[in-house]
């Protein structure tokens, strides 16, 4: 909980009403993850989980109800089933909202055949 953490006094203008912005938009990184997965997942056939990201930029806080999209680019394969992505959110006037770079998933295992697929891009 935050009251128990040491520092609790950076919260202190939450706690007086103030509104606070995240510095990162955790389910925006997290959707980086799964759009990255399922890029492995159709590409190599494999089920992988995070393991790292480079570094991520977050450009500007997307405005509530906005519709974003998602483009992940495999980069790279490193030994032991280790991929690598760039990704980055758009919102709808196509400006990028989040960037992430060399995030890196780990294979765990093959897709089974009838969970195959392939995504329609048109």
């Amino acid at each position: 909980m935050r009251h128990q953490l040491p520092a609790s006094d950076q919260w202190l203008v939450e706690s007086q009403g103030e509104s606070i912005l995240l510095e990162a938009l955790p389910m925006l990184i997290e959707a980086g993850f799964q759009n990255a997965g399922l890029v492995a997942m159709e590409i190599d056939g494999l089920s992988s989980l995070p393991i790292g990201i480079g570094w991520s930029s977050l450009l500007r806080v997307p405005d509530q109800g906005e519709n974003l999209r998602l483009r992940s680019i495999l980069k790279g394969r490193e030994e032991g089933g280790i991929t690598t992505h760039d990704v980055t959110i758009y919102g709808d006037d196509d400006a990028p909202v989040i960037s992430l770079k060399d995030l890196r998933l780990k294979a765990m295992g093959a897709v089974p055949e009838e969970q195959k697929f392939t995504l329609n891009r048109n």
